[in-house]
């Protein structure tokens, strides 16, 4: 009994210290993003990287986005593949963003527009917006179709402003 005691106690410990891990990657991401609105992008970049390298979906994809504007397209999409993979629609949305427009990695149109579907199942506005597009323009190796493009911006336009109400 004692060694099943023992075991199911490390078990538990392993459990919460991965659970702290998550709260520890959450606020050092919160904590980036005081930073980076105060415009200490160093210590924003750090603190992202600390969350994105304990396995922090949200922080992972916030420091793609900050790699892909440094002009870091390769390490971006490592990072947005990790989100995305762990099913982050801010990271799906970024992965489909390089693999549309050929940054850091080659361009797969088809690709993308599977990344851009998934984080648009999420209700993510700029994926909604980047089918919208795509429909409009008959790019991405979608077909043109002006109804699904003026369905989509509704729907992007709906979840704006539901975001503005109090």
């Amino acid at each position: 009994m004692t060694r099943i005691a023992c075991r199911l106690g490390l078990l538990l410990a392993l459990a919460c210290n991965g659970a702290m891990a998550q709260i520890d990657a959450k606020a050092l991401t919160e904590r980036a993003e005081a930073a980076f609105r105060t415009g200490d992008l160093i210590v924003a970049m750090g603190l992202l990287r600390q969350a994105a390298d304990a396995g922090h979906g949200p922080a992972q994809s916030r420091l793609a986005d900050m790699l892909d504007a440094a002009e870091q397209d390769a390490e971006a999409v490592v990072w947005y593949r990790k989100a995305a993979a762990q099913n982050d629609a801010h990271g799906e949305y970024g992965l489909g963003r390089m693999l549309a427009h050929g940054e850091g990695v080659a361009r797969d149109p088809v690709e993308a527009v599977r990344w851009y579907r998934l984080a648009a199942e999420k209700n993510h506005v700029f994926a909604i917006e980047a089918l919208a597009r795509a429909h409009r323009s008959g790019d991405l190796g979608i077909e043109r179709n002006l109804a699904e493009a003026d369905r989509l911006e509704q729907r992007a336009k709906t979840l704006r402003d539901a975001a503005k109400k109090p």
